[in-house]
């Protein structure tokens, strides 16, 4: 181009810009080089060029343009600004915060850089100065959606999930049909326990666009959560059709087909997974748990699982000295939680476990070192758990702690780290010095830890919540204690004590445990009978001379090897119903066992339809209910169940359990055993039938029935009111603070 005038020049600029606000980018950029042919140093041209090529995906260039600008004039704040948003482009985000800040030293009122300079420091973990940015431009602009809407994003990831809803109403109040907004909201009210909310959040999300891959994968998650596994392994799929390249959609998918018992498709989707980003620690987490079956359809699948798991932990720990960093920041979104149920010592496992998961969350998270508190009168107790509410490891494990543990000893922080509550919870903050509310960041509570600075860290279960798990794999505090609401050892370096009890654990019980096993007075918990209200319940009619078997337990607690016992039972009986649980959240389950049930008595000749019932999930009242229509209560003898056969003995059911080697094998032997009834408990298959018919045919008379069953209520008084086991606890707490092993 020959020598243009400035005339010519700022008209070809004018023209370059109206191309370039309308779309026609490849027509603008002709127009801005024929401007820098003739004046290299123009510096609009140079900016827009700039800004056009990081519009493209062209950041290197953009940077270089836009740099060239600023070299010929520092002093123009969008010039600052739209070089930050290149260098945020390619993840440069220390020097894209240095350039809005250069833009906002010129123009402090600048408040596209102030949104801009929210963004990077969000993403740097800078949540107060994200927040604070974000506060500046609705000050100026109350209406701007996106920073309401990013404001929530990092309200929510600060774990102030109660004014991150507020930001994403603010963000939907502007613009109603904000997709990202519904998104996000979604996901507070999940994180809420909300689940009916996010489901209607992500829904309405997908009605303003279909193909909005996360909010399906976020639905997909929550529907999961909430048991409905086909329509969130729809919602998933679709999420992963529309997005194949999404990572994360395929774990959660894989997740989701693990819930389903479909371990080799969930395989796959962990798999793919990994093959899409080789770093993700979840998905290698998952691959590894997913050798465990969630439910063993044969004899062989569950004495195959201990094998499987060891073959998977090799790998995993290959992968994780291959990606190192990168699977501590997982550490609880996966657990080996159904290995206990499988009838073996899953303790050398559960170590070899314990001792890589623990390694990777120190090397991500990196505790500080841990506090030591000038000693006071009282012991400072944190006690972590997602189940401070209506919920077996509260009502048998936990509650009795809070209520009795003497204050002028011990002073305890509650820390409930997930969202559902009721009418316990409140119960519990009204008790507890200081009780702090989930869901929140590990980090936040990582720091809470560190702020409360306790004496002692007790964990009434670790398995269930992944939070408590990811914080137990921590050294965190000088003494830290598990106790049985989950009943097997945790397998972790940094759990010191394990909380038993001493009729529910066999002599020589501590080469079980890599904690030092501590067996508190009678069954080790202190419990309370005055909730268990029942609500009548009435079953189908049946005959009089029907003898109705409740075996109340999750369909993964029936090991195939015992499926016999009830065909034994049922040739010896003759006319009787075997009631089997429908959980809430693996309905799939219950199928499957009776599945698997009826054929084994069609092998042995026995009609399936004749014997089986499927209970349907009742609240509590219902269930205690339920238990009065029923003549004997079966445990399972692989896996006992305390909470079941608690109830039971409260309603007058009479219970029959077969002693095991495991704790996880003499929960209900322990409680009948602490009320002086032992008539129930066996040590063998066949006393256990023969211990089943011998109730069975004693509840065909019904004065006998009316007189076993008021006598066992009675004595049912017994499992509760334990304050030894509180006494002793104290005792525990006070000798284990001044060892202070850790």
């Amino acid at each position: 181009m020959q020598a243009a005038t400035s005339l010519q020049v700022r008209e070809l600029l004018n023209a370059a810009l109206r191309l370039h606000q309308g779309g026609r980018l490849a027509e603008a950029k002709r127009l801005y080089t024929q401007i820098l042919e003739a004046d290299p140093r123009h510096v609009d041209a140079l900016h827009f060029l700039g800004v056009l090529a990081h519009q493209t995906g062209r950041h290197d260039e953009a940077v270089r343009l836009i740099g060239n600008a600023i070299a010929i004039d520092p002093r123009v704040p969008a010039f600052h600004n739209n070089l930050g948003n290149a260098l945020k482009a390619q993840d440069r985000l220390h020097e894209a915060d240095a350039a809005y800040e250069r833009a906002l030293r010129l123009n402090p009122r600048y408040f596209e850089a102030h949104y801009n300079r929210g963004l990077v420091r969000q993403a740097q973990g800078r949540l107060d100065e994200a927040v604070e940015s974000y506060g500046k431009v609705l000050a100026h602009k109350p209406d701007h959606a996106e920073a309401h809407n990013n404001l929530g994003n990092a309200l929510q990831a600060q774990g102030k999930l109660a004014e991150a809803l507020a930001a994403y109403g603010r963000a939907l109040h502007y613009r109603p049909n904000f997709t990202e907004a519904h998104n996000n909201a979604g996901n507070v009210l999940r994180a809420h326990g909300n689940a009916e909310g996010a489901i209607a959040s992500y829904t309405r999300a997908l009605s303003l666009d279909a193909r909005h891959a996360e909010a399906l994968r976020n639905l997909g998650i929550v529907l999961m959560e909430q048991g409905r596994l086909e329509e969130s392994a729809a919602a998933l799929q679709r999420a992963v059709a529309i997005k194949p390249h999404d990572a994360a959609a395929h774990c959660s998918l894989g997740n989701t087909f693990t819930q389903q018992g479909r371990a080799g498709a969930a395989i796959a989707c962990f798999r793919r997974c990994l093959e899409l980003n080789g770093d993700f620690g979840a998905a290698a987490l998952g691959l590894a748990t997913a050798a465990i079956p969630v439910f063993a359809e044969s004899i062989a699948d569950a004495r195959a699982a201990a094998g499987d798991f060891s073959r998977a932990l090799d790998e995993l720990a290959s992968w994780n000295r291959d990606h190192p960093g990168r699977l501590g920041k997982h550490i609880g979104s996966h657990q080996p939680f159904y290995l206990a149920y499988r009838d073996a010592d899953a303790g050398p496992l559960l170590a070899r476990y314990g001792d890589l998961t623990s390694a990777a969350a120190a090397e991500h998270w990196q505790p500080p070192a841990v506090p030591r508190r000038t000693r006071s009168q009282r012991l400072r107790i944190v006690i972590v758990s997602g189940q401070v509410r209506q919920h077996p490891v509260w009502d048998v494990i936990l509650r009795g702690m809070v209520a009795h543990l003497d204050r002028q000893r011990f002073e305890i922080h509650l820390y409930h780290t997930a969202g559902l509550q009721d009418a316990e919870t409140a119960w519990a903050k009204e008790r507890a010095d200081r009780f702090i509310q989930g869901p929140k960041p590990l980090q936040s509570w990582l720091d809470e830890i560190a702020s409360d600075q306790p004496d002692i860290l007790l964990y009434p279960e670790i398995g269930m919540d992944p939070a408590s798990c990811a914080l137990a794999a921590l050294r965190l505090a000088p003494v830290q204690i598990a106790s049985w609401g989950h009943p097997i050892t945790t397998g972790l370096p940094t759990i010191d004590y394990y909380l038993s009890g001493a009729l529910i654990e066999r002599p020589h019980a501590e080469k079980h445990y890599r904690e030092r096993l501590v067996r508190l007075p009678g069954t080790g918990v202190c419990t309370d009978a005055s909730a268990l209200h029942a609500q009548p319940w009435e079953p189908s009619k049946a005959p009089p001379e029907v003898v109705r078997f409740a075996i109340c337990q999750q369909p993964m607690k029936f090991d195939p090897a015992d499926d016999g016992l009830l065909v034994r039972i049922a040739q010896e009986i003759g006319a009787c119903e075997f009631w089997l649980p429908s959980p809430l959240n693996l309905p799939w389950a219950a199928a499957r066992l009776c599945h698997r049930l009826a054929t084994v008595f069609r092998a042995a000749g026995l009609g399936p339809d004749a014997h089986l019932r499927v209970m349907p999930w009742l609240p509590r009242a219902q269930f205690l209910g339920f238990l009065d229509t029923m003549d004997v209560f079966l445990d399972c003898p692989a896996f006992s169940g305390y909470t079941t056969a608690w109830q039971a003995v409260h309603r007058g059911t009479p219970v029959v359990t077969l002693e095991g080697e495991y704790l996880r094998q003499r929960l209900a032997a322990g409680l009948l055993r602490q009320i002086g009834l032992v008539e129930g408990i066996v040590d063998s298959r066949e006393s256990y039938v023969a211990t089943a018919v011998r109730f069975a045919q004693r509840c065909r008379n019904p004065r006998d029935r009316k007189r076993r069953r008021e006598s066992m209520r009675a004595a049912a008084a017994k499992a509760d009111g334990n304050l030894s086991a509180v006494h002793a606890l104290e005792q525990v707490l006070i000798e284990a603070a001044a060892r202070r092993p850790g």
